[in-house]
């Protein structure tokens, strides 16, 4: 009886391929004998991890201080002063620590993260491989062909016949598109496996084409897209831990808090402990979980860096493309460094999924944080000439 069931299951199966399934297993298995044929393009790795790793390093350092640069120029302008969301007066008397003692801390900061990413750098075999690209998209272009293959089997389980399909759909183009077919050319040789032509490395032109796609835009999405998750995740879960636990924000976390007005270079002002749990491990575990090349690693890296100072600058910008992401920015994180504030508003740099799941967004309307942000101006600008009395 079961074999008498598989023979109506294969005749099933033939009719859906259109009498043609002798033919697609021979074709099935030629390709695979094929696929195991073909050579791959070489590459070698140039091994030359210091050079090339430390001046990517020295780009996020870079970046840093040219952002930063920009908004302290704006600042002693007084450029953009409407889009300020803080007084000159009240950067004077509200912040408790020096600029000074900022900048020490910062340059400190980035040269013992500079020497810790150049050794994570080593450890982890992060040289650069040269015609890397040509043997990856060669994978890719294996995975598709083996894929196309595959489809006319998983049609056929459905009943269609994916050659008369290919078919159809190609004469239908040619009907839509005035005589030139090209719209359907490509489905017509992916349901057909004899169809298309152009080989290079073994693959025909469209499958290579598909493979690019993947290469240079779906996967990097994907990558990007995990990487952006598990940043935002590991930086709200442990920033809201070091409010949390008095002794984390007292030995760990208050530092950052000594400034009450953010600005612009002052966004990594944090403890040599802090800035290695949350950006050194962070990224190196980013790295390691999204599959990100060292070369998105650093891409992604240089584009937190400059987020994290433009969260920072103190101005809400209307044309600032870095605050165009979503709510997360300067005016939402502004709120966390304020006294009224402080235990809400944990997400940092890119999205506030978080802070809304777990209900930590700032609760006052906007009518209430305008009328705050009022009393403290007022009470600089109070605290300032009673100095200049004195």
């Amino acid at each position: 009886m079961k074999q008498l069931d598989d023979t109506r299951t294969l005749e099933t199966i033939n009719k859906g391929l259109g009498g043609n399934y002798p033919r697609l297993v021979r074709n099935f298995a030629s390709s695979a004998a094929g696929l195991e044929s073909i050579s791959l393009p070489n590459y070698r790795s140039t091994r030359r991890i210091y050079p090339v790793y430390q001046s990517r390093l020295n780009d996020l350092v870079a970046a840093y201080w040219t952002v930063s640069l920009i908004f302290w120029y704006i600042d002693k302008k007084d450029y953009f002063s409407q889009y300020r969301i803080h007084t000159p007066e009240e950067f004077k008397q509200r912040n408790r620590v020096t600029v000074a003692e900022v900048l020490r801390s910062i340059l400190l900061q980035q040269v013992v993260q500079t020497a810790l990413g150049l050794t994570l750098g080593y450890l982890l075999d992060a040289g650069d491989f040269q015609g890397r690209e040509d043997y990856d998209i060669a994978v890719w272009a294996g995975r598709v062909h083996r894929a196309r293959d595959a489809l006319p089997w998983m049609f056929a389980l459905l009943g269609i016949d994916a050659k008369t399909l290919a078919h159809q759909l190609q004469t239908y183009a040619t009907s839509f598109a005035s005589g030139t077919g090209k719209p359907m050319i490509l489905l017509g040789s992916i349901f057909d496996p004899h169809l298309g032509n152009g080989k290079t490395y073994g693959f025909t032109s469209w499958e290579l084409l598909a493979a690019k796609s993947i290469y240079w835009v779906l996967e990097p999405a994907a990558r990007f897209g995990i990487a952006i998750f598990f940043s935002d995740s590991w930086q709200y879960f442990w920033h809201r831990a070091m409010h949390s636990n008095k002794w984390m924000f007292r030995n760990i976390h208050a530092h950052h808090h000594k400034i009450y007005v953010p600005y612009a270079f002052g966004a990594f002002y944090n403890t040599l402990t802090e800035a290695f749990i949350l950006d050194t491990i962070g990224t190196t575990l980013s790295l390691m979980l999204s599959g990100l090349t060292i070369r998105q690693t650093m891409f992604f890296s240089t584009i937190s860096v400059m987020k994290g100072v433009d969260d920072h600058c103190g101005y809400r910008l209307p044309w600032d493309p870095l605050q165009w992401f979503n709510e997360q920015n300067t005016a939402f994180h502004d709120v966390h460094h304020q006294s009224w504030g402080i235990k809400s508003n944990y997400s940092q740099l890119y999205t506030t999924f978080w802070d809304h799941v777990c209900n930590t967004v700032c609760d006052k309307s906007p009518a209430e944080v305008d009328e705050l942000y009022e009393k403290g101006r007022v009470l600089a600008r109070q605290r300032a000439e009673v100095e200049k009395v004195m």
